[in-house]
């Protein structure tokens, strides 16, 4: 396992490897973990974004061996040492194996967003201090109805600046659909 500051190489050796092209917002992270066997990359996690925010995709033909679990907690780990208040991470819900993962690692449910049809995802975040602890609890504001609406015209507002502010490759994402996302509001329950 290593890891790696995101640079041109790496991005070339995430699309060798069959990563990336999965997952391209592993692109646009600050740095990834990776996990490889007999050269290949057949795991990475990623951090990156104003809201430090992570990947991971793991090969299909690894899936299965706690692979996932291993980068996770290396990315959990590394994310503390370099002085990260939180991280947080989006998990579509229909996604399950994902979803207990993230679960089993600490990762607490901060908002649901229903962006366009078809994509869903649950905001969740691990704090590691008490600054971390005010962001995510500030972020539970997208878990009011009012909170939803305000997201929903910003992220409109936003989309251009996706790649620095959540990781998420713009080209790959659907314009953010403020009705659908208003009109489908569904609150966590702590």
């Amino acid at each position: 396992m290593r890891i790696v500051n995101v640079d041109n190489n790496i991005i070339d050796e995430l699309r060798k490897s069959d990563i990336s092209t999965k997952m391209k917002s592993l692109e646009s992270c600050e740095w990834v973990v990776l996990e490889e066997m007999d050269g290949i990359i057949v795991g990475a996690a990623g951090m990156g974004g104003v809201f430090r925010v992570s990947g991971i995709q793991i090969n299909e033909k690894f899936r299965g061996r706690g692979i996932g679990k291993k980068l996770q907690h290396e990315l959990i780990d590394e994310s503390n040492r370099m002085g990260y208040s939180f991280i947080t991470v989006f998990n579509d819900p229909r996604n399950t194996t994902s979803a207990s993962l993230h679960d089993s690692l600490g990762y607490k449910k901060i908002f649901r967003i229903h962006y366009s049809k078809g994509i869903v995802n649950d905001v969740k975040g691990i704090s590691f201090n008490k600054k971390g602890k005010f962001v995510l609890c500030f972020l539970k504001i997208f878990n009011t109805k009012i909170g939803t609406a305000l997201l929903a015209c910003s992220l409109k507002i936003l989309k251009s600046a996706f790649p620095k502010l959540i990781i998420h490759n713009e080209s790959s994402l659907p314009s953010p659909d403020i009705k659908w996302i208003i009109s489908n509001f569904e609150k966590i329950k702590d």
